[in-house]
Formats: C-alpha cells, sequence, structure tokens
C-alpha cells in the first residue's frame, strides 16, 4: 500500500456522508490486526492505535496520520 492509497483512505474517513457515523479501518499482517485509524469529528483529527501496544497517536492533519500510518507499514 502506498502514501496515497493510505491518503484516500483518511479522506474516505474525514468525508463528510460519514461524518454521523464511527468508522475504524484496520490494517492488518498475516490476518492479525496491527493498527486501527479512525477520524474523530468532535476533535477534528484521527486517531492512530497500534494493536499489540494499545498505545495511541492522535493527528490534526490528513498528511501527519499518512505519514505515522506509512512509518508503521514499513516495519
Amino acid at each position: 500500500m502506498n502514501q496515497h492509497d493510505v491518503k484516500a483512505i483518511l479522506l474516505n474517513l474525514q468525508n463528510k456522508q460519514y461524518i454521523e457515523s464511527d468508522i475504524t479501518h484496520t490494517f492488518s499482517q498475516n490476518n492479525a490486526a496491527v493498527f486501527s485509524v479512525k477520524y474523530l469529528k468532535g476533535d477534528e483529527s484521527f486517531e492512530v492505535i497500534q494493536i499489540e501496544t494499545n498505545s495511541l497517536q492522535r493527528f490534526n492533519d490528513v498528511d501527519s496520520a499518512v505519514h505515522c500510518i506509512n512509518t508503521l507499514i514499513a516495519k
């Protein structure tokens, strides 16, 4: 998955038609969930959670969230 694909996913989560929904996108490897991302409409931010460590990071803009996710994918 490249940077453009990740950005498209995040922009889709932020899309106005889904703004009243609570949608989480989970990234997996070998059928095991690795991390997830969701858009927090109240904060207008993205939340990235590493599932194994339960660590959470929030980003106020799409590009910062994309950078974090690409770093996690590269691990």
